[in-house]
């Protein structure tokens, strides 16, 4: 009777343990999401710092490793010394190119916002011939042109202009604040990545380690998706380098050759631009061709088509050849990673796509090998264990009538 009365208040503790149990792992599992959350909010500033200099350090690890024990395993020292050489080697030409553009941009801002007080302070003068000559001479064809449309002929250009040349002198006043802005900005974000990649080079291989430990996935699949996001991070950005030191070559030798000048300054300025998704050095041709019609139509074109064709086009055919090779992946996958990516994330989707679609194919090629390969000898083991025992019913049968 004892017994009897025992056993029901054993399970009535069982019971109470067990929905404790469940209890503490909600909460528990609640306020790590929260945690999670908030934390993801306060780091959502520094995303974009984060992920270039993670993706940075990778780039450079193999360099780094060798400087590592060469210095006997100094961690401290090591990163120290490889993040000043990063610095150097970025901040450098960034300086002498940025000091060039401050030169030239003086140069320049004087002249055209004299212009606009010009055409500001006289509007009925001849605004027309404060433009260049080539400029001067498209303007007369397109006057033309309006004046023989009968729909178009109720429109005066030369009114337009005047109309808007108030906001176009706000706009360039604008440019001077912002372009000061965005360099303070870009100087702070470089500090921060060179930061972040020291504390990369020193603790990342320890903190790799820690992370393998933590995800609940075997070992071997979790260092498979890390090598395949460390191969594809590595090709996109080596190759978006190869493609730009390329890129700004090959412009560097149709700038020289059409007698551009600073084409040295313009060709460096193109392969950064190659680096931009969509529109990339066409941003720095199109107008260098342009300004080169005013000196002579035939080098201005020349120039346009050099960009085109062999500026522009050299990247569709080497960063997809390089990264493609790289990867792993399929050319198309890694075109829409990067153009995808750019478009959802900003420039720094040119890493984040390509990253997302490989951790989808690793992770497509874990499901392959591992679980869909169990699943199916599962399921071929129960088809040989049902074979297995209509076989031995058939041969009873057999026995039973002879």
């Amino acid at each position: 009777m004892a017994q009897n009365t025992s056993q029901p208040n054993q399970s009535g503790l069982i019971a109470a343990a067990e929905q404790k149990l469940k209890l503490f792992r909600w909460f528990f599992f609640a306020v790590f999401a929260f945690l999670l959350y908030q934390l993801l909010l306060i780091m959502s500033l520094f995303a974009d710092v984060i992920i270039w200099a993670v993706s940075l350090a990778l780039v450079f690890w193999p360099v780094y490793s060798v400087l590592h024990a060469r210095m006997r395993g100094r961690d401290t020292g090591a990163a120290l010394v490889f993040t000043t050489g990063v610095l150097l080697l970025v901040l450098l030409p960034v300086l002498a190119l940025f000091w060039v553009v401050v030169a030239q941009s003086a140069q320049l801002y004087p002249t055209v916002s004299n212009w606009f007080t010009q055409i500001s302070a006289n509007p009925d003068g001849d605004v027309i011939a404060l433009l260049p000559n080539w400029v001067q001479q498209r303007w007369i064809q397109l006057t033309a042109y309006i004046q023989a449309n009968p729909v178009l002929a109720q429109y005066d250009p030369k009114q337009f202009v005047l109309n808007n040349i108030d906001a176009l002198s706000l706009n360039l006043g604008n440019i001077g604040t912002a372009t000061a802005r965005n360099v303070l900005l870009g100087f702070v974000n470089l500090m921060l990545i060179l930061t972040l990649m020291f504390f990369c080079f020193r603790d990342g291989e320890r903190f790799l380690q820690w992370l393998f430990t933590i995800i609940p996935m075997p070992r071997e699949q979790t260092e498979a998706v890390a090598m395949r996001v460390y191969r594809t991070v590595t090709a996109v950005i080596r190759g978006a380098l190869l493609t730009a030191v390329v890129q700004g070559l090959i412009a560097m030798v149709g700038y020289v050759v059409a007698g551009v000048p600073l084409a040295i300054l313009f060709g460096a300025l193109t392969g950064l631009a190659g680096m931009i998704p969509v529109v990339g050095a066409g941003l720095i041709w199109l107008p260098v061709g342009l300004f080169m019609m005013q000196e002579s139509e035939g080098w201005g074109l020349f120039v346009i088509i050099w960009g085109l064709v062999f500026v522009s086009l050299s990247d569709n055919i080497i960063k997809p050849l390089f990264i493609g090779s790289r990867a792993g992946m399929p050319i198309l996958l890694i075109f829409c990673g990067i153009l995808g990516g750019a478009n959802v994330y900003g420039f720094t989707g040119l890493i984040i796509g390509p990253i997302l679609i490989a951790v989808l194919l690793a992770f497509i090629s874990i499901y392959r090998e591992h679980y869909l390969s169990e699943s199916s000898t599962a399921v071929a083991d129960t088809a040989a264990d049902t074979a297995a025992g209509v076989a031995a019913e058939t041969a009873a049968e057999t026995v039973r009538n002879s």
